[in-house]
């Protein structure tokens, strides 16, 4: 499973932290033999956890235009999550040698019901 192996930090700019997907997880047996990715809903989940321990919401939330540029294998990366007009902007990226790799990038939306909008 995924571990956030720092707390998030909640400060102006937004949050950040790092996420660590454990290579040993069974869940890597099937996802794919040989060559472990990390599955796209576990990457959702882990800013969902994100955005819960930092306190900005536990109710329902949207998924909104999140892209995969790249495969994320299991091991250790950085996120942040900014608010923006549209949500929360979340990153997943790696940094080497002065420069960053932007992996994974999408908003997460709270839900706004309306009457209206939930009626059959």
């Amino acid at each position: 499973m995924m571990k956030n192996s720092t707390e998030p930090k909640d400060n102006p700019q937004g949050i950040r932290g790092v996420f660590y997907f454990d290579p040993t997880d069974g869940i890597y047996n099937d996802h794919f033999p040989g060559r472990p990715v990390v599955p796209g809903s576990l990457i959702v989940h882990a800013f969902f956890e994100a955005i819960r321990k930092a306190g900005l919401g536990e109710n329902c939330h949207l998924i909104e235009d999140f892209k995969f540029s790249r495969f994320v294998f299991p091991g250790e990366y950085n996120f942040d999550i900014q608010p923006s007009s549209k949500g929360l902007r979340c990153r997943l990226y790696k940094t080497s040698l002065d420069k960053t790799k932007t992996w994974v990038v999408g908003t997460i939306k709270p839900c706004i019901f309306s009457l209206e909008a939930s009626a059959f």
